[in-house]
């Protein structure tokens, strides 16, 4: 079809004249899964991919958003390569895994399925962001044990018993790991992903050249031990739940005081029992780039001197409100242009890009304060401010230790659009998908607790 986005396949050295059962094959990939063991899962929601790989040999936790637009190659793209380039480049910093390396050489892959507030003086020491030369060589090896998460879509299909998936969390030594590197590898593997997806489109562009403008926000977190790395290019975010410091406690602590000393009774109990409950405040872990932002305006502006139409409308060149992103080559390099119809071309003005895929990188180590992590795609924050988003999910845990938090917030979501619409939120629901963008963006949600738990939504 000549489209970019393939299904991930597993492949064989054994010859066509003796081709194996469909016994044999999946005997086959239980036995390569189990080698490895890895656990997939994969969701989609319109040009959204979700991507969660759970490894307890390795003791990571990756999650990646993708949040495309255009068109749903790029985001496809990332879902079936970018997971595969990071386990790579953290190849001896991270892990170590010579059996991988020997079975990549035998032409198998594995692809299994499984099934605005933030606390002002914490976490600002751990989330440095790093340049791309800034970071180091090193050797240094993380010999953390194997981390046992609980992923709740996969326990409802499997019916698994609470004591089946009861959660064993060690933390890594991340003194022996140069926090650096890791990111490093990060941007390498986003970097060589990138590098060969345009690489590949540029060969199709002349015959599908929908696919000079296809697109997507990257989000990817991996979590080993009590280290938390964070990589983003676009408005996606990673947002920590955790509880307050002493100083803020304490201004808390002054707020409750004077609400008894100035409300009515029944004021009183509402804004009391709000507060109470309110107990964490958000730590976003990583950048947004997107027009919203003065600096990334100033700075596309800066680097197109000549162009006084650089961000145009809120938008770069009149079309995109993110200011990074991967693919979109037409806002990459002026060639991409040719390609496309003379409605949807930019006057290209120069050769830098408008746009580039350059993320921000962050390190944070998880201290007993850390609760729980919202990753989204920015779908979730056309309605809910960062600390809203922490509320919401801390007060049903608490309310609701058995349900899934991720799917509230889409339920959450969906009643704000049809409030803002002024129409029920069943009208809402039987509005077609695609005709339901009018209404809110894609979004998808993951929540990570730190006690082991991990839930996905997506719409």
């Amino acid at each position: 079809s000549g489209r970019l986005h393939h299904e991930p396949v597993i492949t064989s050295s054994r010859s066509n004249e003796n081709p194996k059962s469909d016994l044999e094959e999946e005997d086959e990939k239980q036995s390569l899964n189990s080698v490895l063991d890895v656990q997939w899962a994969q969701g989609k929601a319109g040009e959204d991919r979700v991507h969660v790989v759970v490894s307890e040999d390795n003791g990571w936790v990756f999650v990646g958003i993708y949040d495309g637009f255009s068109g749903p190659d790029a985001p496809d793209y990332l879902l079936n390569n970018l997971y595969t380039a990071v386990q790579k480049e953290l190849n001896g910093l991270l892990w170590n895994d010579e059996k991988l390396r020997s079975l990549g050489e035998n032409g198998v892959t594995q692809t299994e399925k499984c099934s605005d507030e933030e606390d002002p003086d914490s976490g600002k020491e751990n989330c440095p962001v790093i340049n791309n030369d800034d970071a180091v060589a090193s050797g240094a090896r993380n010999q953390a044990k194997s981390v046992k998460w609980r992923c709740e879509w996969e326990n409802k299909s499997n019916n698994k018993t609470k004591s089946d998936n009861r959660c064993d969390q060690k933390g890594s030594n991340s003194t022996t790991t140069n926090h650096k590197d890791v990111l490093k590898a990060l941007l390498q593997a986003l970097r060589k992903t990138e590098d060969a997806y345009l690489e590949l489109a540029d060969q199709m562009v002349k015959e599908n050249p929908e696919l000079a403008l296809m697109g997507s926000c990257v989000l990817v977190t991996l979590m080993k031990g009590e280290d938390v790395y964070v990589m983003n290019v676009g408005d996606s975010r990673a947002v920590l739940g955790r509880k307050p410091n002493l100083a803020t406690g304490r201004k808390r602590q002054k707020e409750l005081e004077r609400i008894r000393e100035d409300s009515s009774l029944e004021d009183k109990e509402i804004l009391m029992n709000g507060a109470m409950r309110n107990t964490l405040v958000p730590l976003q872990l990583n950048m947004e780039h997107s027009t919203r932002i003065e600096e990334e305006v100033r700075r596309i502006k800066k680097e197109h001197p000549d162009d006084d139409c650089a961000v145009e409308n809120d938008r770069v060149k009149g079309y995109l409100k993110v200011t990074r992103a991967f693919g979109a080559g037409f806002l990459k390099q002026p060639k991409w242009n040719d390609a496309l119809l003379e409605m949807f071309r930019i006057d290209y003005i120069g050769t830098s890009p408008y746009i580039t895929c350059s993320p921000s990188l962050c390190h944070h180590k998880l201290t007993s304060r850390d609760k729980f992590l919202i990753l989204s795609s920015d779908g979730l924050y056309e309605y809910f401010s960062n600390q809203e988003a922490i509320f919401e999910v801390e007060s049903f845990i608490s309310a609701f230790p058995e349900g899934d938090p991720a799917q509230h917030l889409i339920q959450e979501v969906l009643l704000r659009a049809a409030n803002k619409f002024g129409m029920d939120f069943h009208e809402l629901l039987e509005i077609p998908q695609g005709d339901r963008r009018r209404y809110h963006d894609d979004v998808s949600v993951i929540v990570i607790s730190l006690e082991g738990r991990i839930w996905r939504s997506s719409m």
